[in-house]
């Protein structure tokens, strides 16, 4: 089981450059990504997605959202 500060820190991370990458404060981010179960994603894949290259997560959490109905 991996630390929950490890896990935190991972998030908060990508959410901060999913924020960057598509123009969003850092709290529209979130809550875009919260709104379109990506947070849970990452919360139940974490030990796979951190082994994963960081700009390909980015790019699979806007797919995942716009598969969900986000339209970023």
């Amino acid at each position: 089981m991996m630390p929950i500060k490890d896990k935190i820190e991972y998030t908060v991370s990508l959410v901060n450059d999913f924020a960057k990458k598509h123009a969003l404060s850092n709290t529209q981010a979130f809550n875009y990504l919260d709104r379109f179960g990506a947070i849970a994603f990452i919360e139940r894949h974490y030990d796979i997605a951190h082994t994963l290259p960081f700009s390909e997560m980015l790019e699979n959490l806007a797919l995942y959202c716009r598969n969900n109905g986000g339209e970023l």
